[in-house]
Parts: C-alpha cells; structure tokens; sequence
C-alpha cells in the first residue's frame, strides 16, 4: 500500500447532502481496472475509444451502484470484453435482481458498508507490493530473550537492566514498523467490512456464491490474523486509553506487533486470489443490482448475439442525450458510409452506435427497441488530436490509429470499426485516395465499417466495396438551420456549407465569391 493513499485520506471532502451523488473521482475508480490483469479478458477498451465514447460521462449517468467495491468492477465490466457468455451471465444476474425486488433491497443494505471512500483501497491487498517488515531478522532473538530476562528477573535482578536494553531496542524495531502498520490499518478495516458483507451475500445466495463460498473461508483465515493491524487507543475514554497504553507496551517488548504484522503480510500474499475473489463477487453482485435499476428507469433492451456480418439497431438512441431522436440501421453483411453536414448528427450516431454495441457485450444492455449483432472488438478513431509530447501531427496519429485498425482487420475474430473523417490532416486528393483505399481493405472479411464522411466522392468510389450510403441532412427554414437528426438513405445530395455562411451575415462579396469558386471547381471539363 502507498503513502500517498494513507496521506489523501487526510484531505477528503466534506459530505454531500443526503440522496445526492459524490461526483465520480476516476482516478480512484479507475485503479482496479488498470492494476487487474486482462487474463480473462478478450479485448479491453483503450484510452482513445474511451475517450472517443464519452464513456466516463456515460459511467457516470449510467451507474447505481452502492459501494465503492462495486463501482469499481462495473467500471472495469464497462471496459473489459470478456466474451459472449460472460454477458450473458451477467444479464442472468440482472435478471436474478430485477425479478426480485426484496433480494436487491437487502443485498444492498449490506453493500452500504462499503461506501466510505477507504473502500477505494481495498484493492490494494490484492496488487500492492506487500511491505517488508524492517529488522525481522533480529525479532525472534530479541523477544527470546525479553521473555527469558523477565523470567531471570526473581532471581538475578541485574536481568531487568539487560531487559530495559533489549526494551530499547524492540522500541525502535516497533516504530519503525508503525507506519507501514498504520497505512495498512484502513485496508484492513474494509478487509473485515467486505468479509462482512460477501457473508450477508452468500447467504441471501446471489448469483456467484457456490464459488465465493471457499474463497470467503480462506479470507476469513486472513481477517483473524489483521484485526492487531492498526489498533488504536480511544482518547475519549480514560480507562481505554490505560488499557491500551499497556497492551502498547507488551506489544512493544515482546514485538507482538511486528511478529503478527509479518503473519499478516504472509496471509495476504498466500491469498491473494482469495481475496480478489471476494472483492468480485462484492463487486459483481452491486454492479448486476445497478443494471437492474438501471433497465427499471430507462428504456432499454437485451441485444442478440448472431454469428456473421450483420447488424441490426431499431430505435437506438444515445444515453448521454435527453430526449435523443431515436433511429434504425440494418446492415446485412455491409458498412455503413454516412455523411452529412456539420452538426447534422452524424459522428453522434457513430458514437452511439459503438457505444450500445459496448454496453450490449459487457452489461447486456442496450439503449434500443432491439439489437442484433456479432460480439465484436471495438476499436475507435473518432476523436484524434497532436501528441506534443510524442512530437507527432495530427496526421501521423491518424496513421499509427489505422495501422492498428489494419493489423486487427487480418484476425479472424470480428471487430466493429468506427472512424469519423478519415485522414482528415491531409489534402482533399490524398484524403479521398488513401480513404478509399483503406476502408475497402476494412470492409473486408467478418468486419463491420462504420464511418462518417464530408467527402460525398467516396460514395461513387466505394460503390463496388460493401457500403450502404445514408445520410444525415438540414433544412433552411425561416433563415434558420433545422436538423431532424433523422437517418436517410443514399447519399447526400445537398450543399449547404455556404448558405449557412450566408446565413451568419458573412459579407455579401465573400459569400458571392465561394458560390463562383464552388461552381468552377463542379463545373466537369468538356
């Protein structure tokens, strides 16, 4: 455990009204998913889709959880693919929840041990380094011989100047411990809650309980030996505080202390997985009662998984905005080549598309009328920006995120691309050219395109290449922009970019002088 989670614990923020959610600090949330090992995951979702999602900002709509252990796996479930058959079962545990109202209530009445914010380092137990106990060389020889010259004593007092001596130094070797001791005192605190509550738990019988059942035995073994760990005397109470001061100082002359420290330690280690185990089952349970309360208060649906290359989205809507038109795709073994104007909604249909497909292969959701899909990887380039640090432009990034893409397209397993203005750091010629290259390369195999556009050309050069051509359009009414944000078929065949220029009272000869350019520049040579 870390210095720097004992320290942050002095500066936490004062409680919020009551009902009212903290706001989400992800990067504590975020610590279990980075220091779990991806073994069991298929793919997990990088920094760039994440980012290209929004999806923090959808965590934070889209999360009920009780305690901090569960808010902690529903964020590593929201970015870790698993497989089909893990989403699914995590589907029958919502269902297990959703079914059963009185279960959900007291189950979660357990969980509200855990919502102290200490309940974040409660995964420190299972991936910290364990701390070294300093001197233990010395420990066992030092309390021999405290407890033979107390022995001594009746008979050769000059035995309790040798005792004081070896007092002395047990002193040092017990405070010099304490801080590790000390740091490890609040995990230890919410090691004993969690046991508490995984207990409750399997006694209400939640799905996952046969397998935690042996792992909550082994934690149990660890819990007995931490209870020395961070001990405290009450200062409110006179009696206590004597009562402590003593055991304090029989810890100290015979290393009680450091000698069950080290015990403790040994524990830890030996059952990590133990303890991990638990830590899931906590975490899964609170995150399958949140995608219960979640499908009780929103409009959702269950997707189907189906082999192929076909996608079928009715009425799928994004989760981050109110009142989200609702709209319709079926592709049946094509990609998706959308264009559009500015704001027409275009790259936000794109979002939502990647996102439900996200939610539907890790919580088993979707924000649908219905869903139907392959369990696909993800992978995003939708929103792109220069690496200062890195020295590379705009263009380059572009490069290195297709390349990825490439390499991903050559696997078997079926990935759902999404990619929104490709290439757009570079000239119209290249763009078109390169575009074009790279997304009939894509398209091919067990793979799903999706890809926003202004460049209506790749339309006609696409044709032969497996896209399906829809658009998004607006209307000038009244001299104002109206967008319906509704899904179109075919290409775009308006052009609007100037009007709304013109609708910005741009001057009057500027405006003149790009309708003369445009038309030179459509005008086809005789």
């Amino acid at each position: 455990m870390k210095p720097t989670s004992y320290l942050s614990a002095l500066f936490r923020p004062s409680a919020l009204p009551a009902g009212e959610r903290p706001p989400c600090d992800f990067n504590l949330i975020s610590r279990y998913f980075y220091n779990c090992p991806a073994e069991d995951a298929s793919h997990t979702i990088d920094a760039e889709t994440t980012a290209d999602l929004d999806l923090n900002a959808v965590f934070e709509r889209i999360d009920r959880t009780t305690s901090k252990v569960g808010q902690q796996c529903l964020y590593a479930r929201i970015r870790t693919l698993r497989g089909q058959e893990d989403a699914e079962a995590f589907g029958r545990s919502t269902d297990c929840f959703s079914r059963n109202g009185e279960l959900a209530a007291s189950c979660t009445e357990s969980l509200s041990r855990l919502t102290d914010e200490d309940a974040y380092g409660l995964q420190n137990l299972i991936f910290d380094t364990p701390a070294k106990v300093r001197y233990f060389a010395w420990v066992y020889p030092l309390t021999l011989l405290a407890v033979a010259t107390l022995l001594a004593a009746p008979f050769y007092p000059l035995s309790l100047l040798l005792f004081m001596a070896i007092f002395a130094v047990n002193l040092y070797i017990h405070y010099s411990n304490k801080l590790n001791v000390s740091l490890y005192g609040s995990a230890v605190k919410q090691l004993s809650l969690a046991l508490r509550t995984a207990r409750e738990l399997a006694v209400e019988e939640v799905p996952g309980t046969e397998e935690a059942t042996g792992q909550i035995r082994q934690v149990a073994e660890v819990e007995r030996r931490s209870r020395v760990v961070g001990t405290q005397g009450d200062s409110a109470n006179e009696l206590a505080a004597i009562a402590w001061l003593f055991i304090e100082l029989a810890k100290v002359a015979f290393n009680i202390e450091v000698i069950l420290f080290q015990r403790f330690i040994g524990s830890i280690t030996a059952r990590r997985d133990a303890i991990h185990g638990m830590f899931r089952f906590i975490g899964e349970t609170d995150a399958a009662i949140s995608v219960a309360r979640l499908r009780s208060e929103t409009q959702t649906c269950r997707p189907q998984f189906v082999d192929g290359k076909y996608l079928k989205a009715e009425q799928v809507v994004h989760p981050l905005i109110d009142g989200c038109v609702p709209n319709t795709l079926v592709l049946d073994g094509t990609g998706l080549l959308l264009t559009g104007s500015n704001m027409s909604g275009k790259t936000t249909f794109i979002r939502t598309l990647v996102l439900n497909a996200l939610t539907a292969e890790t919580l088993d959701i979707c924000f649908a009328g219905s869903y139907t899909a392959p369990y696909m990887r993800l992978l995003s380039s939708i929103r792109i920006s220069d690496d200062i640090a890195e020295g590379t432009s705009y263009y380059l990034q572009e490069v290195l995120t297709v390349k990825r893409f490439l390499e991903a397209s050559q696997d078997s397993v079926p990935c759902l691309f999404a990619l929104d203005e490709l290439f757009k750091g570079t000239n119209t010629t290249e763009r078109i050219a390169a575009g074009k290259a790279v997304l009939a390369h894509l398209n091919r195999g067990p793979h799903i395109v999706l890809v926003s556009t202004h460049d209506i050309e790749l339309a006609e050069l696409l044709d032969s290449d497996g896209y399906e051509l829809h658009h998004f359009r607006e209307e000038v009414v009244d001299g104002r922009l109206v967008f319906d944000y509704q899904l179109h078929t075919g290409p775009l065949t308006t052009r609007n970019a100037i009007r709304i220029l013109e609708l910005y009272d741009y001057p009057p000869e500027l405006i003149a002088e790009a309708y003369a350019v445009q038309e030179r520049l459509l005008k086809k040579p005789e």
